[in-house]
């Protein structure tokens, strides 16, 4: 009887040495390696959303940015360009790198025109999470102008995307990483 609460006693014990073992070692070094190597963990997408930074000071209105492009289309190449990442710069020098004179260049100038970080490039073209707050600033940071403020109930919205035409397209509600950010920031 006197072995089997002595076996029950150090059993606890070693239960409870493993756990602050855990909890004082190897949980910190595992932070410390999640805080290292994000890159394993993230893709540049989910990255930048979740490291970026929200000016919250700016108004929120009732409209919301629309890209007049659409990110699932495949662009044909008309040349290959590597120098300077800058919208600005293509439209006035080349109008355009793909066979589609109203496709979005993709290098982002509108992304860091926005406070909010509410845009993102997905398949060298912007897309608009659910963060904007309808300030404008991308509208006039895109020299093509392929970005319009609509009002947030607005479903459709007809432009043109191509040169056969105009054409009426639903208005996609962009996912976006909150409940990974979230997650990421119960981690740290």
């Amino acid at each position: 009887m006197v072995l089997k609460i002595f076996l029950s006693i150090l059993f606890l014990l070693i239960i409870c040495l493993f756990a602050v073992v855990v909890a004082n070692i190897f949980l910190p070094a595992v932070k410390k390696q999640i805080l290292q190597n994000t890159d394993l963990f993230f893709s540049p997408l989910e990255k930048n959303y979740i490291f970026r930074t929200v000016d919250n000071n700016v108004q929120s209105s009732e409209s919301r940015a629309v890209v007049l492009n659409d990110p699932q289309k495949e662009k044909v190449p008309r040349l290959e360009y590597n120098g300077a990442r800058n919208c600005a710069l293509i439209a006035n020098t080349y109008g355009s790198l793909t066979e589609n004179e109203f496709d979005c260049i993709g290098f982002g100038d509108c992304a860091v025109a926005c406070p909010q970080g509410a845009i993102i490039i997905k398949n060298g073209t912007a897309a608009v999470t659910n963060e904007c707050c309808g300030c404008g600033s991308c509208v006039s940071a895109c020299p093509k102008g392929l970005i319009a403020l609509v009002p947030k109930k607005q479903k459709t919205i007809q432009y043109k995307n191509s040169d056969d035409g105009e054409h009426i397209v639903e208005i996609p509600r962009k996912k976006d990483f909150k409940f990974w950010r979230n997650w990421y920031k119960i981690l740290s």
